[in-house]
């Protein structure tokens, strides 16, 4: 009788448990995770002329993964050269070159609901005044094509510039 009463305390409590359902992440999030190449950076300043501060064809990726994190790296066209071959024996004009000619941070990201705009959490940046800055983007993803768009008034120049970033997913 005690064994009985054991099997449908057991039953019972196995069939009163709620049920644990694996969900998959939303459409909307799982339409920025991967790895996007980038295809074009382009600023458009307010008198309609258009900048590309990593020049005509920068390289670099985004990558968004399902659980939060992100990182990003870009490098300008033409890639900064070094005369001596190594940056050990640049000259600090070359190496002003290479470091202005590289980007790259990395942290944590939010999606919104809509999935219309994206929040970028810096842990860790080449430049070190970004480290704990958040950076929230307007973001849009057609077919294979993500598209980042922000707006800031650049430091150098005074003048607001939008910018415009293109990647293709990286398959």
């Amino acid at each position: 009788m005690l064994r009985l009463g054991s099997v449908i305390v057991g039953a019972l409590a196995a069939l009163s448990t709620p049920r644990c359902i694996a969900q998959a992440p939303t459409p909307r999030t799982t339409g920025i995770v991967g790895t996007w190449r980038l295809e074009s950076i382009v600023d458009t300043l307010p008198d309609g002329s258009l900048y590309r501060w990593l020049g005509a064809r920068p390289t670099g990726e985004i990558r968004y993964d399902a659980t939060g994190h992100m990182a990003v790296q870009f490098m300008r066209d033409p890639r900064p050269t070094v005369a001596a071959g190594t940056a050990r024996h640049a000259t600090p004009q070359e190496l002003r070159a290479v470091y202005d000619g590289y980007y790259a941070y990395f942290g944590r990201y939010k999606l919104s609901a809509r999935g219309d705009s994206v929040a970028h959490f810096i842990r860790a940046s080449l430049h070190p005044e970004e480290v704990g800055v958040v950076y929230r983007r307007a973001v849009r993803v057609e077919g294979d094509h993500l598209f980042i768009m922000s707006q800031f008034i650049d430091e150098s120049d005074r003048l607001l510039h939008r910018r415009f970033l293109t990647f293709t997913l990286v398959r």
